[in-house]
């Protein structure tokens, strides 16, 4: 399932290094980077008959030649004693899979990528140029074809700089189960984030989850229905207290896994 993609087309009709758009305080970030995150990747057992593959595209920009560090954060447990896996991606090219967590990073369950430019010493590269597409994706449940999927937008590391983020645009009813999820690149402390979740006329909900360096934890938000619902997640340790890290929501329909994401941004109003 993975194979190397030839990108020299779309190179002549694209700029290669889009700027970062500023929207009042939110930040999108555009184009390649030295180092990027998937948020959110896995090789998974679902609900309801789904099992959850993570697709993801890897494109080196660079005109040289880029040895790529890909390292796997896994839920729950630091990453510090997963060992990285060291590929090279021809200039100007790519690579490509529909399971990337179980064929490239020989890895099963939940977690995130990061994904660096490194020099033959292992130092980060500040020339490298990545970019990566991801969506997590499972057969429909019960048909013989068709597929189920949500896209986890990527994001480079350097701007994880925030001790607040907001999620909207998410539900949770009778229909879609809310899950939300927290990303810590500290590599040494691990972090306490708060979770509240409230909607029109209903009471806020507070969720408390504790990430190792170096992972992800992802919870359920259960309950009742949250109308037009709204989520803050907010950097609450107790002692080191880092702002790299991020978090996104996710909706996922009860009855056949159908599903979508969104990255948290910074709100304008504290």
């Amino acid at each position: 399932m993975k194979n190397i993609l030839a990108v020299a087309l779309f190179v002549l009709s694209a700029p290669l290094f889009a700027a970062e758009i500023e929207v009042q305080n939110l930040i999108t970030p555009l184009g390649s980077a030295p180092q990027i995150l998937i948020p959110a990747a896995g090789s998974v057992q679902g609900a309801n008959g789904t099992f959850f593959r993570s697709d993801v595209t890897l494109i080196n920009y660079a005109t040289h030649d880029q040895l790529v560090r890909l390292r796997w954060l896994p839920q729950g447990a630091s990453g510090n004693t997963v060992a990285p896996v060291d590929v090279t991606i021809r200039a100007l090219t790519g690579m490509t899979s529909e399971d990337f967590v179980t064929s490239v990073l020989q890895k099963s369950g939940l977690g995130a990528i990061l994904i660096t430019g490194i020099n033959a010493d292992g130092s980060p590269d500040s020339s490298a140029a990545l970019y990566a597409t991801s969506r997590i994706w499972s057969n429909q449940p019960g048909l013989s074809s068709g597929t189920v999927s949500q896209t986890f937008p990527t994001i480079p590391a350097a701007a994880l700089n925030s001790t607040r983020l907001a999620l909207i645009g998410l539900k949770r009813d009778d229909r879609y189960r809310l899950n939300v999820g927290v990303i810590n690149l500290d590599p040494v402390n691990e972090q306490t984030f708060q979770i509240v979740a409230s909607g029109t006329n209903t009471a806020v909900e507070n969720t408390i989850v504790t990430v190792p360096p170096l992972s992800m934890v992802q919870a359920s938000i259960v309950g009742g229905a949250l109308p037009n619902v709204q989520v803050a997640v907010q950097n609450v340790s107790p002692s080191v207290r880092t702002n790299t890290w991020t978090a996104y929501g996710s909706s996922v329909d009860n009855t056949t896994g159908d599903s979508w994401s969104e990255i948290g941004y910074t709100p304008l109003v504290p």
